[in-house]
């Protein structure tokens, strides 16, 4: 649990980091809870004429957060949501606190974007391998692939569509262009850093015939096997093959190991898989 904590931690810092010192000096918009948060924080600014020292945009996204952690402890897995709570505390200090640039630290805003979607989507990536999530919206889209109750895709969509349109009425067409893009790169990465949405084919030789039961019971994860024989020693051996998630790997790895230390493992990463495999996001 001390590990899952602390990549939350870490997590959520590296995302904060993205938004404070790459994104918002280049006047990008973050998607979902963030970029509302970003709006409202303009908005505060505007209707107060306040100058403060420090960036409010964490403190309101903290609050918008508030409503859907209630809704969820009830509905979630309690060791999620509360995962959830410690990146959302940590996203909300560190943008608070981590100072904004008077000037872009990268003058290039494609680069900046580029960056900024890499380093924010590695963050978040982080806090999902710790099985929990990055708060706001994520915890919605969980909920809905948990109850097959709606489309996590669609509900990004509209949210995002809403805050780009804000952006394009308000400031101007660029900085809503500027954002989307970003939106897309940062998408884009996330799910090349997610390792619960990327599958590998484990095959294992074993002369335990007991390791796959181990996989089947603890891990839940299906498993084909068959006889085998060494060509060489014309020895017995018990063959199967399992599909698990990447982030599943090094689980399996010790099951396996456990019970037949010498056993021959081949991993094949990055596969397409169709059919009744079970996406396990938290």
């Amino acid at each position: 649990m001390t590990r899952r904590v602390l990549l939350t931690i870490v997590g959520s810092i590296l995302f904060a980091v993205s938004v404070n010192t790459l994104l918002i000096p280049a006047a990008i918009y973050n998607g979902g809870l963030t970029g509302i948060a970003q709006l409202l924080r303009d908005a505060v600014f505007a209707l107060f004429k306040l100058n403060l020292s420090i960036d409010p945009t964490g403190t309101i996204y903290f609050a918008l957060n508030i409503p859907i952690f209630i809704f969820a402890w009830n509905k979630l897995s309690q060791n999620f949501v509360k995962l959830s709570l410690i990146s959302i505390f940590f996203q909300s200090v560190s943008l608070t606190f981590i100072p904004v640039p008077s000037q872009p630290i990268v003058g290039d805003v494609f680069i900046a974007i580029a960056l900024a979607g890499v380093l924010g989507a590695y963050g978040c990536s982080l806090t999902y391998r710790a099985k929990g999530s990055a708060g706001g919206l994520d915890v919605i889209g969980f909920y809905f692939s948990q109850k097959n109750k709606g489309s996590l895709g669609k509900l990004y969509l509209t949210i995002n569509c809403i805050i780009y349109a804000i952006c394009f009425i308000i400031y101007d067409a660029q900085i809503a262009l500027y954002s989307l893009v970003y939106s897309f790169v940062f998408s884009y990465c996330l799910d090349k850093f997610h390792e619960h949405n990327l599958e590998a084919s484990v095959m294992v030789f074993t002369k335990n015939p007991e390791v796959k039961h181990e996989i089947m019971n603890n891990l839940r994860r299906g498993v084909t096997h068959w006889p085998g024989f060494g060509a060489y020693t014309g020895s017995e051996v018990d063959v199967f093959v399992t599909i698990v998630a990447q982030s599943e790997i090094e689980d399996i790895k010790k099951m396996i190991k456990k019970h037949d230390p010498k056993a021959f493992i081949i991993i094949t990463k990055n596969l397409k898989v169709d059919g009744g495999f079970e996406k396990r996001l938290i």
